[in-house]
């Protein structure tokens, strides 16, 4: 039953989901226009490239539209939820709180949206498929240190969302923070890559950065600085 106004109308199933199917059905092709391109790359490549038919086609099917389907109900909770409140949360907080807490504030939610990203969650599983004897370093990450990881991913995001802060505040050229950070990751990076132990953990320095770009990491970060911006005009 609905009510609207003072009046209560009724509505029977079928028609309640005539009322929401232009707007699922909108929010579910969103999803597939975006899944389905990559998974038909992904049998082209297994056909063509790997020789190889794919198995359990109907079971991957089901899995796919499952994908679809929470990520259209993940990304609606997004846009309803998690960024107004980013919001709100950068716009207010300036005005009533001093700059030290204001950063210290948006340390910890870069520190813990990173907990809560799913591709960080993967690593566990992806560290089961390491062979310790070919790659011990990257086998202790993913197994033995996977919580040390997450927890440095993430006060590098919340270090990140800092630096981010302040540049909006003082009005700091985005250039030279680039080269600041772009220049030693590249000097690590060919440090790595000649040391035969450290090599195989190359990889896995780069992707951890990569997925902290998530959706629900660069939501969140993204409305908070829009609310710090608007609130510092």
């Amino acid at each position: 039953m609905l009510r609207i106004g003072p009046v209560a109308q009724k509505f029977s199933s079928r028609e309640i989901a005539k009322l929401f199917q232009p707007y699922l059905s909108l929010r579910f092709m969103e999803q597939f226009k975006a899944l389905v391109p990559l998974a038909l790359y992904l049998v082209l490549f297994q056909i063509l490239i790997l020789r190889q038919l794919v198995e359990e086609s109907w079971t991957i099917t089901g899995g796919l539209f499952a994908v679809i389907a929470g990520l259209m109900f993940f990304m609606e909770g997004l846009k309803l939820g998690l960024m107004p409140f980013g919001t709100l949360i950068g716009s207010t907080l300036p005005r009533k709180s001093s700059l030290p807490v204001v950063l210290i504030i948006t340390l910890l939610l870069g520190i813990g949206v990173t907990f809560a990203e799913p591709a960080i969650s993967a690593l566990k599983t992806a560290g089961l498929n390491v062979a310790v004897e070919r790659a011990p370093y990257l086998y202790a990450l993913l197994n033995d240190y996977t919580d040390a990881l997450v927890l440095l991913v993430g006060a590098s995001v919340g270090l990140a969302a800092v630096i981010g802060t302040l540049r909006f505040l003082y009005r700091w050229s985005l250039k030279p923070l680039i080269y600041l950070t772009l220049l030693p990751v590249l000097g690590l990076s060919i440090y790595a890559a000649s040391v035969p132990d450290l090599r195989s953990a190359l990889g896995l320095a780069w992707d951890t950065g990569a997925v902290t770009t998530g959706p629900v990491t660069v939501p969140l970060v993204l409305s908070l600085g829009i609310g710090i911006a608007a609130a510092h005009g």
